[in-house]
C-alpha cells in the first residue's frame, strides 16, 4: 500500500498520540544514551609557527624559503615522534601511574599509546596557527598535557636545530689542529729555504732588480764622473790648474811682489836691506805658486784615479748582481710554489675557523621556530559526547520513527481517510466527497438563525 501526501497528514493526525509517544520513547533513549556516555574533555593550547624558517645567524639575502605546507607537516611530525610523545608521558605522569611490576620499555609504549590516542594537531587553512588538542576523562589532565605538548615541541625543536650545529663544531674543532699542524710545516719548510738560499721576503727577486737598476744608475753616473776626470788630467789641466782660486790669488800677490821689486830696484841697489827683503819675499810668494800648482795637479789626478776605480767596483758589483740574478731564478720559481703552499694552508686554516665560529654560534640558538599563542586552560564543557548535537540527533529521530511507526500502522490496518484513498482501494471513481462541517462554522450559521 501506497500512501499519498493527503493520507499520510490524515493518518498522522488521527496517530499523533501514537507517533507522539513512539517519537517521545526514541527522543528518550538518546537522551539518555548521551548522558551515559563517558566524558572526554579536551585542553588546547596553540602555537603560530614561523613559516620563514630564517636563521638568525646568517645574513638576510641567504635565507631560503620552504614551502609551508612542508613545513607544517615537518612540525605535526615532530610533535607525534617518539622523542616528544615519551617525553610528555614521561612529564604528564603517565609512566608512573602505571603498574611497577612492568618493564620500563612496556611502560613507556603504553603512556605513550595513551597519549598518541588523545593528542590531536590542526591547523587552519592558509595559516600558520597550529593547535595541539588533548582528550582526556580529567579536564586538568587534557590541559596540562596540552601545555605539556607545545612546551616539549619547543624544547625539543630548539635542540633539533643546535644539534647538528654542535656535532659540525665538535668536527670543525678537531680537524683545527690537524690544519693548524699543516700550515706550520708548510710556513717552516718557507723559512727554511728562504734561510739556505739567503732570502728575505717573497719579494727579493723584485728587490734585486731593483737593485740592480739602481746599481746601472749609479754606474752611469761613475762613468760620467770617470770620463770628466780623465779630461782634466790631460789637455785641459793646466786651465784648471790655472783657474783655481788659491793659484789665482799666489799669481795675483807674485805679480805684485814683482812689481814693488822692480820699483825698488830703481832706487836702490841689491844688496841693500829692503831690497833684499823684497826679493825674499817675492821668492817666497813665487814656491808657494808652484806648490799650489803641484797640488792642484795632484788633486786633479787623484780624481781621476778615483773616479776609475769607483767605475770598477761598480761594474764589479752590477756583474755580481746580474750573476745572483740568473742564480736566483729558479730559486724564485721554488720560493713561489712553497709560498702557495703557505697561502694554501693558510686558507684552508681560516676556512675552518670560520666554520667553526659559525657552527659554534648555530650551536647556542634558543630561540624555536614557533612561539605560544595560547595556553590551554581547564575546559568547564566536555568536548564528548556533544549534547547539544545528540538531542538534536534524539529530536530527528525522535521524528523519523514516529513517521515510520504511523505509516507502519497503516500498512497493518489500512484506513480509507480520503478520496483519492477510496479512488485507488476500489478502482472506482470517486464523484464527490461529503466533508464535516467544522464545529466553528457550525455555530456561526446557528448564530445567524436565532438573529
Amino acid at each position: 500500500m501506497i500512501l499519498n501526501p493527503i493520507d499520510l497528514l490524515s493518518a498522522l493526525k488521527a496517530r499523533w498520540r501514537s507517533a507522539a509517544l513512539v517519537g517521545g520513547i526514541l527522543f528518550l533513549m538518546i537522551a539518555i544514551a548521551a548522558f551515559l556516555q563517558p566524558r572526554q574533555y579536551m585542553g588546547t593550547s596553540s602555537l603560530m609557527l614561523d613559516l620563514s624558517q630564517t636563521d638568525p645567524t646568517e645574513d638576510g639575502n641567504n635565507q631560503v624559503r620552504v614551502d609551508t605546507e612542508s613545513i607544517v607537516g615537518t612540525q605535526t611530525d615532530i610533535i607525534r615522534s617518539a622523542k616528544v610523545v615519551n617525553a610528555v608521558a614521561k612529564e604528564a605522569g603517565f609512566v608512573d601511574a602505571l603498574p611497577a611490576e612492568l618493564p620500563a620499555a612496556q611502560r613507556i609504549q603504553a603512556a605513550a599509546a595513551r597519549v598518541r590516542a588523545g593528542l590531536i594537531i590542526t591547523t587552519g587553512r592558509q595559516s600558520n596557527v597550529m593547535q595541539l588538542q588533548f582528550l582526556d576523562p580529567d579536564p586538568e589532565v587534557a590541559a596540562k598535557v596540552a601545555n605539556l605538548a607545545a612546551k616539549i615541541y619547543m624544547r625539543e625543536q630548539v635542540e633539533l636545530r643546535a644539534s647538528p650545529a654542535r656535532g659540525s663544531a665538535k668536527w670543525f674543532n678537531e680537524q683545527t689542529a690537524d690544519v693548524r699542524r699543516r700550515y706550520e710545516l708548510a710556513q717552516k719548510r718557507l723559512s727554511d729555504f728562504q734561510r739556505a738560499h739567503d732570502i728575505i721576503g717573497i719579494n727579493r727577486m723584485d728587490l734585486e732588480a731593483e737593485k740592480l737598476k739602481n746599481m746601472s744608475y749609479q754606474l752611469t753616473q761613475a762613468q760620467a764622473e770617470a770620463a770628466a776626470a780623465r779630461s782634466k788630467t790631460g789637455a785641459g789641466s793646466v786651465s784648471d790648474i790655472e783657474g783655481s782660486l788659491i793659484v789665482q790669488n799666489l799669481q795675483e800677490q807674485v805679480a805684485t811682489q814683482a812689481g814693488q821689486v822692480s820699483e825698488l830696484a830703481k832706487t836702490l841697489g841689491p844688496n841693500h836691506p829692503g831690497m833684499v827683503a823684497a826679493n825674499a819675499r817675492l821668492r817666497e810668494l813665487q814656491s808657494k805658486l808652484a806648490s799650489a800648482r803641484g797640488s792642484q795637479s795632484a788633486a786633479v789626478n787623484a780624481n781621476s784615479v778615483a773616479a776609475g776605480r769607483r767605475e770598477g767596483t761598480l761594474r764589479s758589483s752590477m756583474s755580481e748582481q746580474e750573476d745572483r740574478m740568473i742564480r736566483m731564478s729558479d730559486v724564485q720559481d721554488q720560493l713561489m710554489v712553497l709560498q702557495r703552499d703557505v697561502d694554501a694552508a693558510r686558507q684552508t686554516y681560516d676556512t675552518v675557523r670560520q666554520r667553526f665560529n659559525e657552527a659554534e654560534l648555530k650551536s647556542q640558538i634558543s630561540q624555536p621556530n614557533a612561539s605560544l599563542l595560547d595556553e590551554a586552560t581547564v575546559p568547564l564543557l566536555p568536548a564528548k559526547p556533544n549534547i547539544l548535537l545528540w538531542l538534536v540527533g534524539g529530536i530527528a529521530l525522535g521524528l523519523v520513527g514516529g513517521v515510520a511507526f504511523v505509516i507502519l500502522g497503516e500498512i497493518v490496518t489500512p484506513r480509507v481517510r480520503s478520496a483519492s484513498g477510496v479512488a485507488q482501494a476500489t478502482d472506482v471513481d470517486v464523484i464527490t466527497e461529503l466533508r464535516p462541517v467544522p464545529a466553528r462554522t457550525l455555530w456561526f450559521h446557528k448564530q445567524q438563525e436565532a438573529a
